[in-house]
Formats: structure tokens, C-alpha cells, sequence
């Protein structure tokens, strides 16, 4: 765990790093920015029974283009990728159904190691970005994203219905790249203050992550991190 963290600060860092390059060499016309952060699923649901943090990433590019004669305020849209992962200590046992979810809970169970869904958005983000002094950076956004890629791990022991392996009880490894129930867009509004190059990181999202109905969660994901940013 130390070692993927080191590795993670090390490439925000050195990212950081060559995007402010880019901003020197083009007048901050372009903004790359890096969010490290965690959902917390707000709304309780009777049939998933969520982690409290859950670690996601996302990354951006946005063309700035100045409001009026000032160059400290933008308007900046451009594109980008976000990666969330909603941890639940119940597992949904029928992903590729399109009829009503089933799941089975673990959080007694002390065999049990995991169970998430991984859900990859490209995205379009739209800011209204604001600087006091040069050096306090506030950005007021929203972005759309498209859902391309979703799957579920789960990692911890074998059902007793045997609907894996034997029913042994032994540890399973189990990756379903593919969910049905899941929203194709996501709308989230965001938030960013900061100073200089990072900002605190706040967004919602509008829509839940869950098509409404057929038993799935209904959770509206709240990410709250950190930006590494050049703008």
C-alpha cells in the first residue's frame, strides 16, 4: 500500500510538474489537472451496505478561454477521464442480469476481503475559473460524463450455493467486466479552491450512478479530494 502511494504522488509530481511546463510555454491557454479523492455514497440503501471511503482518480484538459478584457478569469471546456470505485460489503451476485439485482452480505463475514464496482467515465468539463491576487484560484463547474467501461471484483470466500466453484468456502478471485442497471450519463457539479497549483475538490453527482429500479442502489456520490492543477 505504501509503495502504490509513494508511486501515485510521485506521478502527480512529476505531471504536475511538466503541465505547468506546458502552461508557461502557451500563456495558460491550457489548463492539465489531476483529482486524487474519495466518494462518500450520502444516501443509505437497504441492499447495499457501502464503505465509508472509496478511493477514485480523474484527470482533465481544458482549452481557457479569458472573460473580457482579463486574463485572470476563464472560461475553460474541454475534455477528460474519471475513475470511480464504490466499495460495498454487499455483493451483487447477478451483474449481467437485466432483471432485479441480487446480492449477499459479507460485513460479518471475516473471510470476506472486497467487493466493488469500477466505473470509468469520459467526460466533458465546463469551469468558470476565477483568481484573486494571481495566487487563490476558485472554479466553479459542471461536467457530462459518459459511462465506457464498468465492472465488479470481488475477493473473499466462495458462496456455499456453490454458484462459483464447489462450495468449499475457499478464497475467490471473481472480475465481471460488465454491469447492467447502470446510468450511461452522469452530471456532476463541481468545486475547486485552492492556491497556486493545488486546490481542495469537491463534486456531486446529480444523477445516481444506479438506473432507478430492478433493485439496484440509489446513491448520488459525493467526491471530495485534492486538485494538482496549473491554472
Amino acid at each position: 500500500m505504501k509503495k502504490v502511494l509513494f508511486t501515485l504522488i510521485a506521478l502527480v509530481v512529476s505531471a504536475t510538474s511538466f503541465a505547468q511546463l506546458i502552461a508557461n510555454k502557451t500563456d495558460n491557454k491550457f489548463t492539465v489537472g489531476f483529482d486524487l479523492f474519495s466518494d462518500f455514497q450520502l444516501t443509505p440503501s437497504d441492499n447495499w451496505d457501502a464503505r465509508m471511503f472509496n478511493q477514485g482518480a480523474s484527470w482533465y484538459l481544458t482549452y481557457n478561454f479569458p472573460l473580457g478584457e482579463s486574463s485572470k478569469h476563464t472560461v475553460s471546456i474541454g475534455a477528460g477521464m474519471s475513475h470511480h470505485n464504490y466499495f460495498s460489503y454487499s455483493r451483487i451476485l447477478n451483474p449481467l442480469t437485466t432483471g432485479d439485482l441480487v446480492y449477499k452480505e459479507y460485513r460479518d463475514n471475516d473471510d470476506f476481503k472486497r467487493f466493488k464496482v469500477n466505473a470509468n467515465y469520459a467526460e466533458v468539463p465546463l469551469e468558470l475559473r476565477f483568481r484573486i491576487k494571481d495566487q487563490v484560484k476558485i472554479g466553479v463547474g459542471f461536467k457530462v460524463g459518459i459511462n465506457v467501461a464498468t465492472k465488479t471484483k470481488y475477493v473473499g470466500p466462495d458462496d456455499e450455493d456453490g454458484t462459483l466453484t464447489d462450495g468449499s468456502g475457499a478464497t475467490v478471485h471473481e472480475k465481471i467486466c460488465y454491469i447492467s442497471n447502470m446510468e450511461r450519463l452522469a452530471y456532476t457539479a463541481t468545486l475547486r479552491v485552492g492556491w497556486r497549483w493545488v486546490s481542495a475538490y469537491a463534486a456531486y453527482q446529480l444523477n445516481p450512478v444506479f438506473e432507478v429500479g430492478h433493485n439496484a442502489p440509489v446513491f448520488h456520490p459525493l467526491s471530495v479530494g485534492l486538485t494538482f492543477a496549473p491554472f
